[in-house]
């Protein structure tokens, strides 16, 4: 079985045990997991003169690395994924359209990533640019990329194998359709995050024989009438673990959504700026 328990690690960290979320077929072990979102750009602290105290002098690419590395002392296999948006926000990336910020990702040793809507911002070859530079997958279930110079790159899943388990691990960024200017994503088939989520996630529970599969949403929190991850969990089975993004919500502690079966699904965000890194410790107990 599984257990939970969240931390952010910002200036300081604080532990929540949660409850149990599924089963495992082997292994014995605690696997860590830290987790990004929204961080757009912010290479440096952020201003402590700016009006959210919550992220003022917080942030920047030093302190999240020295966080992570911190992590890594104590947990040399955990995981590191980013739920999409660290694109878009500073200088660096107007001037150098992403190679500072994926190449900080590379530094960091990110496992996986998503994409966000800002990670178009650039177009379609600067995208697909940019996921040549990554030394980690960057995935997106939901969108079809076919005949775009980004086919092929952007991958609909990725697998990362910890403590003897395979971790499917999939990705769902927002309706693009009127958030991203019509050129930055001409030919891109937008596909239905449900349905994508739903068929991804049984394939990689199924088929593939995941032990674990952890979602990389880009969809939001509490932003009905739009599609967000509150509509899309009681609508999917297959998915242990939501880490979210693009609402910018500062979650205290995890939040649960029963899925279609009545299983919790622990959900995660951690605000903006990379004023945070939310930490996940999971308990794995053989049956």
């Amino acid at each position: 079985m599984i257990s939970v328990a969240e931390t952010n690690s910002g200036d300081s960290a604080t532990s929540r045990p949660s409850p149990l979320l599924a089963d495992i077929t082997h292994a014995n072990n605690t696997l860590v997991i830290l987790h990004t979102n929204d961080t757009h750009s912010t290479i440096e602290p952020v201003s402590k003169f700016t009006k959210d105290k919550r992220v003022a002098d917080r942030g920047g690419f030093v302190r999240r690395a020295a966080v992570v590395e911190e992590q890594r002392s104590l947990s040399p296999d955990l995981l590191l994924f980013d739920s999409g948006d660290f694109s878009q926000g500073s200088t660096y990336y107007t001037l150098f359209k992403g190679d500072v910020e994926v190449g900080l990702m590379n530094i960091m040793r990110y496992d996986a990533a998503t994409l966000g809507n800002h990670e178009f911002d650039f177009g379609l070859d600067n995208l697909a640019r940019l996921a040549r530079l990554a030394t980690f997958p960057i995935v997106c279930t939901n969108c079809d990329f076919s005949g775009t110079p980004a086919e092929g790159l952007i991958k609909p899943y990725a697998i990362v194998r910890r403590h003897g388990m395979k971790i499917g691990v999939i990705g769902l960024c927002p309706k693009i359709d009127g958030l991203i200017m019509r050129e930055n994503h001409e030919g891109v088939t937008y596909l239905d995050p449900i349905e994508s989520a739903r068929t991804t996630a049984k394939m990689l529970k199924q088929k593939e024989k995941c032990d674990l599969v952890v979602c990389l949403s880009h969809l939001g929190w509490k932003l009905a009438p739009d599609m967000d991850d509150n509509q899309l969990i009681p609508s999917i089975t297959d998915i242990d673990i939501v880490l979210g993004g693009h609402s910018h919500t500062y979650f205290k502690q995890l939040e649960y959504v029963n899925d279609a079966d009545g299983k919790p699904v622990a959900v995660n965000q951690n605000g903006k700026h990379g004023a945070f890194v939310g930490r996940l410790e999971m308990e794995l107990k053989a049956k």
